[in-house]
C-alpha cells in the first residue's frame, strides 16, 4: 500500500511540475516592463512569448464574442435591465485586458524587431 501511494505522488508531483512550466501572458506588465526585460533575451525567447500571448489573445476574444452574442440575445425591452448591464461590464473587463494583451504584444514584437537588426 505505501508504495502504490509513493508511486501515486510521485506521479502527481511530476505532472504538477510539467503543468507549471508553461509561460503565461502577463496583464500586469507595461509595455516599457517588457522592452527592457527583452533587451537581454535572444530572439528565439521573444518569438515563444510572442506566440503566448497571440493564444492569450484569442482566447479572450473568443471570450469577448461569447459575452456580446449573449448580449445581441437579449430582447431590445431588456436591454437597459440588470442582465445586460453585468454582460456590457464584462465586455468592457474583457476589452480592457485584450487591449493590455495586443499592447504588452506590441512590445514583444518591438524587441524582437530590434534584434533583428
Amino acid at each position: 500500500m505505501k508504495k502504490v501511494t509513493l508511486s501515486l505522488f510521485g506521479a502527481m508531483l511530476a505532472v504538477g511540475m510539467l503543468t507549471g512550466c508553461g509561460e503565461k501572458a502577463d496583464e500586469n506588465k507595461t509595455p516599457e516592463q517588457i522592452k527592457s526585460e527583452v533587451a537581454s533575451w535572444d530572439a528565439a525567447r521573444i518569438e515563444k512569448q510572442i506566440e503566448v500571448y497571440k493564444k492569450a489573445i484569442e482566447e479572450k476574444s473568443k471570450e469577448l464574442a461569447k459575452v456580446m452574442d449573449q448580449i445581441k440575445e437579449i430582447p431590445l425591452q431588456e436591454q437597459l435591465g440588470e442582465k445586460a448591464k453585468d454582460l456590457r461590464a464584462q465586455a468592457d473587463e474583457i476589452g480592457k485586458s485584450l487591449g493590455k494583451l495586443k499592447d504588452n504584444m506590441a512590445a514583444y514584437v518591438d524587441g524582437l524587431k530590434a534584434k533583428n537588426k
